[in-house]
């Protein structure tokens, strides 16, 4: 699957491409996990890791979710967690770039930076790192199939309770 001149990626396809992330990122930033199921296949795959893990093996993974059911049960821990501490995070998604498609799915990676604020401290970086995506195509409706969240730098699993 590679993307070539006469390819599907027509400048519309590359907006709708921009508009799923735009929303994942809306829907996180506005603290609406229960929606953030919806932006996946019911069968997917999530997966937090660092570029140190990468290297490392899929055993050193810091998080992987493999449906969405195993999605909202992590919006229920989240709610139970005693490390979640409220704040308003804002995603900047940039440098989005379709590695390859076909007519049933693209790779699409981007570059995320997520900065924090919580109440009573001033804005923080927390983390950066790239997405590295198989999305599905199926007419109009881009799902997310397998999201890969490739973190620059290690970052303490109890921060990550939150998605990214």
């Amino acid at each position: 699957m590679s993307v070539t001149e006469k390819s599907i990626l027509t400048a519309e396809l590359r907006l709708d491409v921009q508009e799923i992330y735009f929303r994942y990122a809306e829907c996180l930033d506005g603290g609406r996990l229960q929606q953030w199921p919806e932006f996946f296949l019911d069968s997917c795959t999530y997966r937090v890791m660092t570029r140190r893990s990468l290297r490392m093996g899929p055993d050193e993974d810091i998080m992987i979710l493999s449906s969405k059911t195993s999605m909202r049960d992590r919006i229920v821990a989240i709610g139970q967690s005693e490390d979640y501490e409220p704040h308003v995070q804002r995603h900047i998604i940039s440098n989005f770039r379709v590695q390859a498609a076909s007519d049933e799915e693209l790779r699409v990676q981007a570059n995320f930076q997520i900065l924090r604020t919580f109440p009573d401290r001033p804005t923080e970086y927390f983390v950066s790192g790239c997405y590295n995506d198989r999305i599905a195509v199926a007419g109009t409706r881009l799902t997310f199939k397998e999201k890969l969240c490739l973190l620059d730098s290690d970052v303490p699993p109890h921060l990550l309770v939150y998605p990214i």
